[in-house]
């Protein structure tokens, strides 16, 4: 692009507290970097300090996490937010005609479908990135949390309303169909894109099917934060590393009894609300809490191989390819992303989603075969420095779609 665009990037957080934030700040650095102006809109703050050094300007409304407001007032927000969708509006006002950009990253934690509503009226393009299946799925996760089962039932049909598939309760499942409406025909919010973007192939091809025919989708890779240290010694280590949240669609509980089975030693690298019966499953597992990236790589690099046993699809899952590129091997499940990240035997192994006696058999696999253990991470290394996925080769893509987009008026 030879003229500078302005971005706005619509984020629950102008701090990265999860994946989607993470990749949202990170694109809108690396847009700044470009000569682009960029504005970072979120409903919580405070913003991260390299937002200003990198020259993004951060609008923050100074609101709460749904989760932790008073009950009536954070349901009415979380289905229609009304300063966001003022906020958004009058940020967009004078932005330039064909020069202009709103893309929109996480909105479900806080500001709501109504920002879909505002950058559509505004008549500049408007992208979205799916860290996640909400814009299909009323719990974002095509998943029945109760059965730790992924679901195939057609979104918003009559089985999925009235399907308890909800983490919490059936209740807060009613509310979330009610969000659903919201985003689907109040909202429009698929009928205001110019352009989808899931984070991986994998996503894509789930997705595509239950999204408007009409809607353009594509694939922009996530960037992944990674530094070439050379390949690890995984041969020489004995202990496996789990890196994520302890939730249970996760699969700590199972990856905690399997290594408490095989007496393997293993260390979770989080927290969450299982962190209990993670200590009393596997008394024997450390448990670190969460750690900054330099000593998350630390503790990756001194492992034998990285476990995610997700029995959820995910959208993407960025520890597999930082496993990849400390030239470590992973164990993962089927049927999920990182699973389909994993070439099965050559880059690490596969096991059958949810079952604990396959999973065991992959550790104990791995932990007996210095061998295979050092030729698959050396092979995860090549794969991932071969072409890595780079903040670079982010805002390339972006670039792409934002061209393309712009073309269209």
């Amino acid at each position: 692009m030879t003229e500078p665009l302005h971005v706005v990037v619509v984020n629950d957080r102008a701090y990265p507290a999860g994946g989607a934030s993470k990749v949202a700040l990170e694109s809108a650095k690396g847009l700044a970097a470009r000569g682009h102006e960029v504005t970072v809109m979120a409903a919580m703050g405070p913003p991260s300090d390299d937002l200003a050094l990198a020259g993004v300007r951060a609008e923050v409304l100074g609101q709460k996490d749904l989760a932790t407001g008073a009950r009536g007032a954070v349901a009415i927000q979380g289905l229609w937010n009304t300063q966001s969708e003022r906020e958004l509006t009058q940020l967009l006002a004078n932005r330039p005609a064909g020069r202009t950009i709103v893309h929109v990253h996480s909105w479900s934690k806080a500001l709501s479908p109504s920002v879909f509503a505002a950058a559509g009226r505004a008549g500049h393009p408007v992208i979205a990135t799916l860290h996640d299946y909400g814009l299909a799925c009323p719990n974002a996760a095509l998943h029945i949390f109760p059965t730790g089962r992924p679901c195939t039932l057609e979104p918003m049909s009559v089985p999925c309303l009235t399907t308890n598939c909800d983490s919490r309760r059936y209740h807060h499942k009613l509310w979330r169909i009610a969000r659903q409406v919201s985003l689907e025909h109040v909202a429009r919010a698929a009928h205001r894109l110019d352009t989808a973007i899931c984070v991986s192939a994998y996503s894509h091809d789930i997705l595509r099917p239950l999204l408007p025919r009409s809607l353009r989708t594509t694939v922009v890779d996530n960037p992944i934060e990674a530094v070439n240290e050379g390949p690890a010694d995984p041969a020489a280590n004995r202990g496996f590393v789990y890196v994520g949240r302890f939730s249970a669609e996760k699969g700590v509980l199972l990856l905690a009894q399997a290594t408490a089975e095989a007496n393997l030693p293993i260390v979770f690298v989080g927290e969450g609300e299982l962190e209990a019966d993670i200590r009393r499953i596997n008394p024997a597992a450390v448990l670190t809490g969460w750690l900054p990236g330099d000593q998350v790589r630390a503790r990756m690099r001194a492992g034998r191989a990285v476990v995610m046993p997700s029995t959820w699809r995910e959208t993407q899952g960025m520890v597999v390819p930082e496993a990849f590129a400390a030239g470590l091997p992973v164990i993962t499940s089927s049927d999920t992303a990182p699973g389909a990240a994993t070439q099965d035997g050559v880059t690490g192994l596969v096991f059958r989603n949810g079952d604990v006696e396959d999973l065991k058999r992959a550790l104990t696999t791995l932990a007996s075969d210095d061998t295979l253990v050092r030729q698959m991470g050396q092979a995860a290394y090549d794969q991932f420095w071969a072409a890595p996925p780079s903040l670079d080769r982010h805002v390339d893509g972006l670039e792409a779609v934002y061209r393309r987009a712009l073309a269209r008026l």
